[in-house]
This record gives structure tokens, sequence and C-alpha cells, in this order.
């Protein structure tokens, strides 16, 4: 079997980079995994799951899926290209899910905070484009003025979330009522993607 089917020159492929293959998000992939549906394996000590070219040939065939076959000559994004995003998010399984979906997707990479001190100090580390901050974390409104008190990243996006009703009233940014589709996500977070990409090409 040819290991460059899909344009990579590699026999295994990450979840990243099948989810980018098959149109889909790292997460789904990580469903077909875990689900039996697409042979997969961890690598040793790690979380980081991999999978041969020749069951991913074999698993779109049988399902008919149309896949993207990257190009040879387009490089992926580098780190500092795609748009940052932070989320903030008590619920680790729902914070996970976003991560999964945006990482899929290829133009973000995402870092993950359970609750307000966390993202404080992910934001000064970090400095993200976007925080997607719920409510089950605590006052996003608050955050917000914290962070920029302290002179931390002025031209950073700010999107709250959190049930119909409990949205912050005069929030200085995006707000979305759980739940909420993809694109209502993608559609929030990308002005900021577009200033990042402005930014980095300038």
């Amino acid at each position: 079997m040819d290991n460059r089917a899909f344009g990579l020159g590699k026999d295994a492929l990450t979840t990243g980079e099948v989810a980018g293959i098959c149109n889909v998000a790292a997460r789904t992939v990580s469903k077909w995994i875990d689900s039996g549906r697409l042979p997969g394996y961890r690598i040793p000590g790690s979380r980081d799951r991999r999978v041969h070219v020749r069951d991913l040939e074999a698993f779109v065939a049988a399902h008919g899926i149309p896949v993207t076959r990257p190009s040879r000559t387009a490089a992926p994004l580098r780190d500092d290209r795609r748009t940052h995003v932070l989320v903030v998010d008590a619920d680790r399984t729902a914070a996970e899910t976003v991560r999964g979906i945006l990482e899929g997707l290829g133009t973000f990479r995402v870092t993950v905070a359970a609750d307000a001190i966390a993202a404080a100090c992910a934001f000064g580390a970090l400095s993200p484009d976007v925080v997607v901050f719920d409510r089950s974390a605590g006052d996003a409104t608050a955050f917000v003025r914290a962070v920029r008190t302290h002179g931390r990243r002025g031209d950073a996006a700010f999107v709250a979330s959190g049930p119909v009703g409990q949205l912050p009233a005069s929030f200085p940014g995006a707000t979305l009522a759980k739940p909420y589709a993809v694109r209502t996500l993608v559609e929030a977070i990308a002005p900021a993607g577009r200033q990042a990409e402005s930014l980095a090409v300038a």
C-alpha cells in the first residue's frame, strides 16, 4: 500500500490529520476509534493516537467518506498563525469537546482552564487571541475587567457563554447561549482570527 495515498508521506496519521482528510472534528475521529469503527492505537506513555494509512483508506472506502487530499505545496498553519483560543469552563468534558472541534478545523489552537484563576495565569503566560469564558467558571465580566486592569493584551477578544438568562447583561464582547452550534461558536471567534492573521502578515 502506498503510504503517500493522502499526500502526507507517512505510514500512520494523527487524529488531527485524519480529521483534516475526512473533513470532521478530531473528536469525531476519536469516537470512531473508541467505537472500533476505525482501527487505531495509542502511542505508549501518551494519550496521542495514530491510524495506519491503509486502515484509513479502507475506512473511507467502506463508508463512502469524501476526503480532502492535502496539497503538496501548502504548509500547515504554524501555531503562531492559528487563532489561539482560551476556553474557560468548569465542565472539563464540555471544554475538551470544544477543544476537539476547534483544533479539528485546523485554524485554531486551544488552551483549556477550569476556573478564573487558572484562566488568568494562562492569559498572562500565553496571550490568547480569544477567551471563551463560561458562566460555570465564574464571572466573565469581572475576569475581563481584571485582565484589562493589569494591562494584559488589550486587543484580545472575549466571548461569554452560559445558559439563557445567566449571560451578563453588559458584557464587553460577544455572548453565546448554551447549547450553541459549532457554526455559532466559530462565527463568534472568527473576527479575532482575522485580526490575528492580519497582525501576523503585517
